[in-house]
C-alpha cells in the first residue's frame, strides 16, 4: 500500500512535466494500477479466507498481478538508464520526467535521435536493385515459393553482409537513407567488395556508416533472397558484443540504440521477424526468401544449429 501511494504521489510531480514526460506520467499510473490489483486481492484473501487456505491463495494472486504486470510492460518500463541515440548515463531528471531518454547533447542535435518513424532523408533510388536490377545472374523467371525455386543451382546477383552490436540488453539499428531498403529499419551492413571475406565487410560497412568497429563479430545467419524482378541477394549476418569507436550519423544511416525486447519489426523488411528473434535466442539459421518488392511471397528456414 505505502509504494503504491509513493507511486502516486510520484505520478502527481509528473504532471508539471506533462509536455515532455506524458507517456512516463501514465506509466507510473499503470505501476500504481498493478499495486491497486494487488493489493485489493490481498485484502479479498484476508477478509473472505482463514489459513491455511488463505496463505495458498496469495501465490495466484501475485501470479495474477504479474501478468497484469507482464501484459502492460512497454507501458510501464519506459524509465532508462542510458541515452536511447549514445548510451550515456541519463540524469536522474530525465530518465523519470523526459519520454524520449535522451541526454542534453543528444537532445539538441535530435536530428538523429531515436525516432522510429523518421522518414529517409535522401531521395535518390539509383542504388536501390529493386529499382533498376543488376544484370549479373538476373533470373529470368522467379516462382512464388521457395519450394518451387532451383536453390541448388543458383547465383546471386550480390552478396552483402548486416552486422547486430549489442550493448547493455541494447542492439544498434539505422534508419537507412539510401539503396535497397531505403526508409526500413535494418543493421548496418552492405555488399561485399571483390577479394574480401563477409567479415571484413561487416569491420567496413559499420566504419563506413556510423563510425563503429565491431570487435570480434561473429556469423549467426545466412539468408537467401530472390525478388521476383529477377535480382537476389545472398546475406550473411554478424553479432558483435563490443566495439570501439563514436557513433555518428552519415549519409547512408542514422544509427540509434534500441533495447532488445523492442526492435520495431513492424518498420523492418518483413523476413526480419521470422528469423532475427531465433538468433537472438541462440540458434544458427539458413533462411530462403522469396520477395515482390518489398512483400515477403514465401520463406522457409532451412537449418537451424
Amino acid at each position: 500500500m505505502l509504494i503504491m501511494i509513493g507511486v502516486m504521489i510520484f505520478n502527481l510531480t509528473q504532471r508539471s512535466h506533462v509536455e515532455h514526460g506524458e507517456g512516463k506520467r501514465f506509466a507510473s499510473l499503470f505501476t500504481a494500477a498493478v499495486l491497486l490489483l494487488l493489493y485489493v486481492q490481498l485484502v479479498l484473501i484476508q477478509r473472505y479466507y482463514s489459513a491455511p487456505l488463505a496463505n495458498w491463495l496469495i501465490l495466484p494472486a501475485v501470479v495474477l498481478t504479474g501478468v497484469a504486470g507482464y501484459l502492460l510492460r512497454k507501458k510501464i518500463f519506459v524509465f532508462k538508464r542510458y541515452c536511447a541515440k549514445c548510451n550515456a548515463a541519463l540524469p536522474l531528471k530525465t530518465t523519470l520526467y523526459h519520454d524520449d531518454n535522451l541526454c542534453d547533447q543528444c537532445r539538441s542535435g535530435n536530428s538523429s535521435a531515436y525516432s522510429p518513424q523518421k522518414p529517409p532523408q535522401n531521395s535518390s533510388t539509383g542504388d536501390d536493385p529493386l529499382v533498376s536490377p543488376p544484370e549479373k545472374n538476373r533470373i529470368a523467371q522467379v516462382p512464388r515459393t521457395v519450394e518451387e525455386f532451383d536453390w541448388e543451382a543458383w547465383e546471386p546477383s550480390e552478396t552483402a553482409v548486416l552486422c547486430y552490436i549489442f550493448k547493455d540488453e541494447q542492439v544498434l539499428l539505422i534508419h537507412k537513407k539510401r539503396g535497397l531498403g531505403k526508409g526500413k529499419v535494418n543493421a548496418p551492413g552492405g555488399r561485399i567488395d571483390p577479394g574480401e571475406t563477409p567479415v571484413q565487410t561487416a569491420v567496413r560497412e559499420l566504419q563506413e556508416e556510423v563510425g563503429l568497429t565491431p570487435l570480434e563479430p561473429y556469423e549467426v545467419a545466412q539468408l537467401s533472397f530472390v525478388f521476383t524482378n529477377g535480382y537476389s541477394l545472398k546475406g550473411h549476418v554478424f553479432f558483435a558484443h563490443a566495439y570501439e569507436g563514436e557513433l555518428v550519423e552519415t549519409d547512408e544511416a542514422d544509427p540509434f540504440w534500441v533495447p532488445v525486447a523492442e526492435i520495431p519489426y513492424e518498420q523492418m523488411w518483413a523476413d526480419d521477424a521470422e528469423w532475427l528473434p531465433k538468433v537472438i535466442g541462440g540458434e544458427y539459421v539458413e533462411a530462403r526468401f522469396i520477395f515482390e518488392d518489398d512483400r515477403m511471397l514465401s520463406n522457409k528456414i532451412v537449418g537451424t544449429q
